[in-house]
């Protein structure tokens, strides 16, 4: 006998379908077919071909586009934080993970910074790296010290935004991920390492690491997404992608040609090329999730 098939699950899911299609397929063949155009928001689009993409690279042209490539570099910079973001969590999710009063309540300190809203955040250390009346300078102006122009100063202005999105990301959502799969690790094989007399280190490479090699790829794969694609919040409030340019991200800078300079096809292009960069890490952060739920 032939089961007749409800159709009412698909009714509930069209809302989600058709908020998809409207909000993000839409857009998002809207803007490639604007990378192959001219447009501001004055005049109609014109079409182009790949003018804006080898204007980008340079091929054909007087040269790439400095901007692009310089913003690039920054962006890799900020993403090298990531491994070491990703350690931090491992290491905080670790102290954090034995079940206690006290460590209950830090956990909730610690994943503060991931509820507030990043402009609170940013205005609050863009007060921090103060030159003249900031908290760091205030400390060593006590003993005796001047601190440097962290904000003005192109050599301080990187460090100053790899501290903050460093601050800002140790006990997100990956240090959650990480408490989680300590939780699946057997009670037995840590009874056995600390019986054997294993130091963290040990117990790190033969406990930890087994269980977690996947989720941690996965957390790599995570951050090095968001620093690929972020950026643009601490640039615009804290810096302004200042001095000389040294905090412009792809993401500042994409916001930058769009709506200051009103290149947005150029800007689309921009996209796209990002697109392009995020997709392998997209694939591998699939793949790793897979091989940690199946595990």
């Amino acid at each position: 006998m032939n089961e007749s098939k409800n159709p009412s699950g698909f009714y509930f899911v069209l809302p989600l379908l058709a908020g998809v299609v409207v909000f993000v397929l839409i857009p998002a063949a809207m803007a490639v077919g604007l990378s192959f155009c001219q447009w501001s928001f004055t005049k109609p689009p014109q079409w182009v071909g790949l003018f804006n993409y080898r204007r980008i690279l340079g091929v054909g042209c007087q040269g790439p586009d400095p901007l692009f490539w310089q913003a690039l570099g920054n962006t890799l910079l900020i993403a090298a934080v990531v491994p070491l973001q990703v350690a931090g969590s491992f290491m905080l999710a670790r102290f954090l993970s034995r079940r206690s009063g006290w460590r209950q309540f830090l956990r909730l300190i610690v994943f503060i910074p991931t509820l507030v809203s990043p402009v609170a955040l940013y205005i609050m250390w863009r007060w921090v790296f103060n030159a003249d009346f900031g908290l760091i300078s205030q400390l060593l102006q006590q003993v005796g010290l001047s601190g440097p122009a962290w904000l003005e100063d192109p050599a301080w202005s990187k460090p100053a935004v790899m501290i903050v999105i460093f601050w800002e990301t140790v006990g997100s959502f990956q240090m959650l991920f990480f408490l989680a799969g300590l939780r699946q690790i057997p009670q037995q094989l840590y009874d056995m390492a600390l019986l054997d007399g294993l130091n963290i280190w040990q117990r790190t490479r033969v406990v930890y690491w087994p269980w977690l090699k996947n989720l941690s790829f996965f957390n790599l794969c995570l951050g090095l997404l968001g620093a690929m694609q972020g950026g643009f919040e601490i640039a615009y409030i804290m810096t302004g992608g200042g001095p000389l340019r040294s905090t412009t991200t792809l993401s500042f800078f994409l916001f930058e040609n769009s709506f200051q300079w009103q290149r947005v096809g150029y800007a689309a292009a921009v996209g796209m090329l990002m697109f392009m960069l995020v997709l392998p890490l997209l694939f591998f952060a699939g793949v790793f999730r897979g091989r940690q739920w199946r595990n």
